[in-house]
Formats: structure tokens, C-alpha cells, sequence
């Protein structure tokens, strides 16, 4: 037999379905799972809540957004060429600043937090582990099961057994013996010498002439023990772990995410995508089952997205659970930096709490170091 010290074992296959118990509720599963029909979410249950802000307690967090000045404009410009190591910082720093025109963007997010549950059969050694088995009563149904996230609003999944759907079944993988035929020898128990090629001896060349010498490491058999069984022809069985018998059992997975959907009012040439980079004021913020949209922002940009988006989210997870929503508007501090240098007009963006830096013309992107090939 021809040996390959690289073979694997061939994974064990599943238990065959007919083999399986009969679980009331649980009926036409395989050991693939498959997702379920949440159930219904009750209307009733629901807190009628409407957002009664008015555009006068809006306006107040315009007016508290702080605001900077030339000097900080100057500075953080500066930190922005710091950050870029081909950046020179004379242009920051004998520039002329013009105007500031200070702006608000407006930043919504949607979060839905979704449950999604699947059962499948599954199957591990029999160690001798408490079984419980439908003598303990009748299996609950998958949605009537409690399972709480270890955290809202984060991508998480856990495994649960179904309570009393366990039994023991004999393994089918080794019919029950607990060990299979070995995958490097084929129950052969030894293999063909890999040092002489099977022949039992090795041809040298010394003092001018060949000569033929019996192979040391099979001892001139041209075979040897296979090292995987030791010469049995038979290994430990992969499925039972030698234990013989398998704990059958529906296993629920329950699947938690988190959806995320955002929409962003930003009306100068500041890229939009910036704008989740960085820190605001937050303006309204709620977490509730269920969220109605946001109706009076000032700006109505934001009310429609608001209703857009919550009205997908009610239909776009028809196999998720919804357990709780939480949305958002953030006010983030934009200022447009008009300047001159050099006889030439040119702008920079100062964005956010951070005051970072959007300037995609600064004039001296390349220092006198760098040579442009």
C-alpha cells in the first residue's frame, strides 16, 4: 500500500433522518438549518408615541453649535499638514483667510436590532452526559424558547438544545464499535517503506562498485507499520469519539443583528461620507420597540428620510424578530475656509468636534523632498 503521510480522515457524515425522532412542532427539519417565520408582533402592544419638538427647541442646538475662529482655522489646518508627511506648511501658514462661513450638516441614523432563529438536528458523542429526552415532557416551541442578546444593537449568535428532544443513538459512522478503518492504510495496517520504494534494500555506491544493502527502516520487508494505527488497521472513530453512541438533539441557533441605515444633509463641497467620521451635537435621539419617523426637524431633508427609512425597516426583515429600534440626528459643525495664497483664491472644509481638515487643492501637497515620477 502506498504510503501518504498527508491523508485525512474523511468527516463523518450526518445521521440518517429516518433514524431521528418524531418532535411534535419540529417537523421536516434536517441537519441543515433553516430560518423560521417570526411570529406576529402585536400592534396593540405598541406605545403610541409621536415626537412633539418644536422647530423653536431645534433651533437652540443651532445656536449652541460652537463655532471657530481664524486662529483655530489656521491650526487645525496645520495639524491637518502635519498628518500628511508630504504636505509643507508654509501655504498654512502664511495664507490669508478671507471669510469663514460657518454651516451645519445633519446626520440621521436608523437602527433596527433583529432576531432571527433556525432549528436543525445535531449530534455529538455519547460521554455519558445527562440526556433529556421527551420523558422530561414536550418540546417547546422554537419562538416560546427565552433567549436574551448579551448586548443590544451588536451582530451576536448563540446555540441552545431544545428542551427534551435528546436521545441516544448507536453510531452510524462505525456501526457502533467505537473505531473505523484507518484512512493511511486502508485497514491494511502497514504501508508500502517510503525509503526503499517497497523493495527492501537500497543499492550504494562505495570503493568504486554499487552495492546492495537491506533498507533499515523496514528491515528489508519493503513494508513497515503504518504510524496512524500502529499496525491495527483501525482508528478511533471520529463521530463517537470511541464512545460508540451519539446524543441526537435539535439545536436552535439564534442569530442577532444589528441594521443600519443612515441619510446625510451636507449642502457644500464637503464629501458626505466624512461626516460619519466625526463627532456632533445630538440633536434627538430614542430607543423604543418600535420608533415613529422624526417629523419636525427643521429640515425637511431629514423629516423625509426619517420616514423613508423607518417605513422599510418595518418590512425589509420579514424572517427577523424585531426587538428594539433606536434612531438618531446629529448636528456636526462645517466651516468653509475661504483663503488667499500666492495671488491664488482657494478653500479648505473644518469639520466636526475633531476640526478635521477637508482640503483637497492645498497647495503644497508635495514637499521640496519628494520627486514626482
Amino acid at each position: 500500500m502506498e504510503d501518504n503521510p498527508n491523508a485525512v480522515p474523511t468527516a463523518p457524515s450526518a445521521p440518517p433522518l429516518e433514524k431521528m425522532d418524531s418532535v411534535v412542532g419540529y417537523s421536516n427539519i434536517g441537519f441543515d438549518g433553516a430560518m423560521l417565520q417570526p411570529p406576529s408582533y402585536e400592534e396593540s402592544s405598541l406605545m403610541c408615541l409621536y415626537h412633539t419638538f418644536t422647530k423653536g427647541s431645534f433651533s437652540a442646538l443651532f445656536v449652541c453649535l460652537p463655532r471657530i475662529d481664524e486662529h483655530e482655522a489656521r491650526q487645525a489646518l496645520l495639524q491637518h499638514v502635519a498628518e500628511n508627511c508630504c504636505y509643507g506648511k508654509g501655504a498654512a501658514t502664511e495664507l490669508t483667510l478671507n471669510d469663514l462661513i460657518a454651516s451645519s450638516a445633519f446626520h440621521y441614523t436608523l437602527e433596527t436590532f433583529g432576531e432571527a432563529r433556525s432549528t436543525a438536528w445535531a449530534y455529538e458523542p455519547n460521554t455519558g452526559q445527562v440526556i433529556d429526552g421527551p420523558h422530561n415532557g414536550p418540546a417547546p416551541g422554537p419562538w416560546d424558547i427565552q433567549a436574551t442578546p448579551p448586548a443590544v444593537f451588536q451582530d451576536q449568535k448563540t446555540f441552545i438544545e431544545v428542551p427534551h428532544t435528546a436521545s441516544v443513538k448507536p453510531c452510524h459512522n462505525c456501526l457502533a464499535m467505537g473505531r473505523i478503518r484507518c484512512h493511511r492504510c486502508f485497514g491494511r495496517g502497514r504501508v508500502r517503506c517510503t525509503w526503499c520504494n517497497g523493495n527492501g534494500h537500497k543499492t550504494e555506491y562505495r570503493n568504486g562498485k554499487h552495492e546492495r544493502e537491506r533498507c533499515h527502516w523496514c528491515h528489508g520487508h519493503g513494508r513497515r507499520s503504518c504510524d496512524t494505527c500502529h499496525g491495527y488497521g483501525m482508528v478511533t472513530c471520529s463521530g463517537c469519539q470511541g464512545h460508540c453512541n451519539l446524543k441526537c438533539y435539535i439545536r436552535l441557533t439564534i442569530i442577532w443583528t444589528n441594521h443600519i441605515e443612515d441619510h446625510i444633509v451636507e449642502r457644500t463641497m464637503l464629501p458626505d461620507h466624512l461626516i460619519r467620521t466625526v463627532s456632533g451635537q445630538v440633536a434627538f435621539s430614542e430607543t423604543q420597540p418600535r420608533v415613529w419617523p422624526v417629523n419636525h426637524f427643521p429640515d425637511g431633508e431629514i423629516n423625509n428620510a426619517s420616514n423613508r427609512l423607518v417605513a422599510q425597516h418595518a418590512s425589509a426583515f420579514p424572517s427577523e424578530r424585531i426587538l428594539m429600534q433606536r434612531h438618531q440626528v446629529r448636528i456636526i459643525p462645517v466651516t468653509q475656509a475661504l483663503y488667499k495664497w500666492k495671488g491664488a483664491d482657494s478653500d479648505f472644509f473644518v469639520y466636526g468636534f475633531e476640526k478635521k481638515v477637508y482640503a483637497p487643492n492645498y497647495p503644497q501637497q508635495c514637499c521640496c523632498g519628494c520627486s514626482i515620477l
